[in-house]
């Protein structure tokens, strides 16, 4: 069982830890000055309000309002405790770790999701053993060598295989004491007409979905035998911890690769991708539905702003990809086209061709969607007859109009017209007509272009509006975190803040002692709960000078102390307008009496 992680340890992790290269992992950071902002990993968003502050190591949301150091960001964005994250950081970090501090959790009394990733976990190993180990997945293990699916990238992607027995599993966990309940949520089993259990997949090579952290919530099965009556491929149900609209396979291990290349290779299946990954191409990913979903872009998103598709090369394949270029519309992004030659699929041509010659494809075989989608037109019109030269040169405009650039007006109307053998001028004064035809229809629908974008664009930053006392506060508590000479003095007048949240703040820091340096800073945020760790990492990201003033200072605790007798002054005034509203005279010259006394109280404090 591991031992409590001790705070050297923990300490020498922060020390050696640069919180930009941790959360660059998981967010495209752009410097803006002395800090770093992206796309908020936590919602989705058009505008970066997310801030990274590598002076003090913390991150913050200035929409959705998280915030922490790097172990929060672990915590919140891989769903780990605070040990675990230690350990994560001090992993990514090459930081030796001992083994007695090893967090590995053997048992399932946790939460339903926890124990579904711990079972998921654990079948990949099973299927892995027995693909590996046993004389029963022998038949699977020589049909991925036949695919040139070496021991190495077995490993890497966790390959298993399900022998063909119905309960192996379900005894396999039934005798781990796991719950009916918790079996039945967990996708891994199917139920007969009698409601009993058995296990969903059976005599199939296993390849383990993984969310972007890297934790297996699903798999798909492959069938080996090619004249089953069964499907393909078998992909686990949705559960409490899988959902196919947000998954996309490999980004865990692709996410360094893609933001490395400045791009993302979508890929039409997982044995490509896999192909693909063993030829040198690490950066590609494969959607678990036909189309990219807003939550798998919004994902993507946050690591590169170039997609290229690299689906199959046959009639279905090049069909698919047609579909995806009309469907990938999202502006963050630009797109790309790799064609596999000889209508084969990439895993097909890495075997035939070799990995060298697939790695050229991808890295300067690039179409941009113009030249593809003119290409794709070409192959269903006959282009010695008339009639079809018309429908091309009619779909060709249509598609030229909706580009930006001259250059690239200029480039693709000299390849038509040079096809065509007609003149530039005659297909340009086809696009002008063209554009004006656009431009009359474009006032009936600009109020719903103009609404879908603002649908859009999710991203609103926060305008908190803070009253005089907790502008106060805030501020003293910034300057008494940074200055221990005012968190001592603020203790020998026994000082109270007015809100709850801020006054637990300046309790822990009291508990804790003075702060020095980050990594003092980063322990004391560790010993804040979820909601402090937030308000703090708000406060640290405050612009504030370098230094106060005394006046300042004695300025926020005067308003501070007087906050009740403002408080009263408030509720008088409320009274006073009732009073007057009922015609109470009497009332009123008392209350105005009260108001007049708190006043002179307010002036001499």
């Amino acid at each position: 069982m591991a031992t409590r992680i001790p705070q050297e340890f923990i300490d020498e992790v922060t020390s050696k830890t640069n919180i930009v290269d941790v959360l660059s992992k998981y967010v495209q950071l752009k410097k803006a000055g002395k800090n770093f902002v992206g796309l908020c990993p936590f919602h989705e968003e058009r505008t970066p309000s997310f801030t990274v502050t590598e002076e003090k190591q913390f991150f913050h949301c200035f929409s959705c309002g998280r915030g922490g150091n790097v172990y929060k960001f672990i915590m919140e964005m891989e769903s780990k405790t605070f040990p675990e994250a230690v350990i994560e950081v001090a992993k990514m970090g090459n930081i030796p770790i001992p083994d007695s501090y090893q967090t590995e959790n053997t048992n399932y009394q946790n939460s339903d999701s926890r124990t579904l990733l711990k079972m998921y976990e654990e079948t990949a190993k099973l299927y892995n053993h027995i693909l590996l180990k046993t004389e029963n997945g022998s038949h699977a293990l020589k049909y991925l060598n036949q695919r040139d699916i070496d021991d190495g990238l077995i490993s890497t992607f966790s390959l298993g295989y399900a022998p063909n027995n119905s309960d192996l599993l379900l005894q396999f966990f039934k005798d781990r004491s796991i719950s009916e309940n918790i079996l039945r949520k967990s996708g891994l089993f199917a139920e007969n007409q009698e409601g009993e259990l058995f296990d969903r997949f059976r005599d199939r090579v296993m390849v383990p979905i993984t969310d972007e952290a890297g934790n297996i919530v699903a798999f798909s099965g492959r069938i080996l035998d090619k004249n089953a009556s069964t499907a393909k491929y078998m992909n686990s149900p949705e559960t409490e911890i899988f959902s196919k609209s947000k998954v996309l396979f490999n980004l865990s291990n692709a996410k360094k690769s893609i933001r490395d290349n400045q791009n993302v290779i979508l890929f039409e299946g997982f044995m490509d991708v896999l192909s693909a990954y063993k030829s040198g191409v690490t950066n590609g990913v494969a959607s678990m539905g036909t189309s990219l979903t807003d939550q798998q872009l919004y994902t993507l998103s946050r690591l590169t702003n170039q997609i290229n598709i690299c689906y199959d090369g046959d009639d279905p394949g090049v069909e698919a990809t047609y579909r995806a270029l009309t469907q990938l519309n999202d502006e963050r992004f630009t797109y790309g086209v790799i064609s596999v030659p000889d209508q084969k699929d990439p895993d097909e041509y890495i075997r035939s061709e070799g990995s060298e010659k697939f790695s050229g494809l991808v890295k300067n075989g690039v179409q941009t969607p113009i030249s593809f989608i003119l290409n794709y037109f070409r192959r269903h019109y006959n282009l010695n007859n008339e009639h079809d030269q018309l429908e091309f040169l009619n779909q060709s405009l249509q598609e030229i109009v909706k580009l930006s650039s001259p250059v690239e007006i200029d480039m693709y109307v000299g390849r038509v017209a040079d096809e065509m053998n007609v003149s530039k001028d005659s297909i340009n004064k086809e696009l002008d007509a063209l554009r004006r035809s656009n431009a009359i229809k474009q006032p009936a629908e600009y109020k719903d272009i103009q609404r879908t974008a603002l649908g859009g664009s999710t991203t609103t930053v926060r305008s908190s509006k803070f009253d005089r006392i907790e502008k106060s506060e805030r501020c003293l508590l910034y300057w008494t975190i940074s200055f221990p000479e005012l968190k001592a003095n603020l203790k020998g007048n026994n000082f109270q803040f007015v809100h709850e949240n801020y006054q637990r703040i300046y309790e822990s820091l009291l508990a804790f002692g003075d702060i020095n340096d980050n990594t003092e800073m980063s322990d004391f945020m560790n010993g804040l709960d979820n909601d402090g760790k937030n308000l703090l990492a708000e406060l640290e990201m405050m612009q504030m000078p370098d230094e106060y003033t005394e006046q300042e200072i004695d300025d926020y605790i005067s308003n501070i102390n007087n906050s009740d007798l403002e408080s009263r002054v408030s509720d008088i005034n409320q009274q006073l307008k009732q009073a007057a509203m009922v015609g109470d005279n009497k009332l009123q010259l008392e209350l105005t009496k009260q108001l007049i006394d708190l006043r002179k109280l307010l002036t001499s404090n």
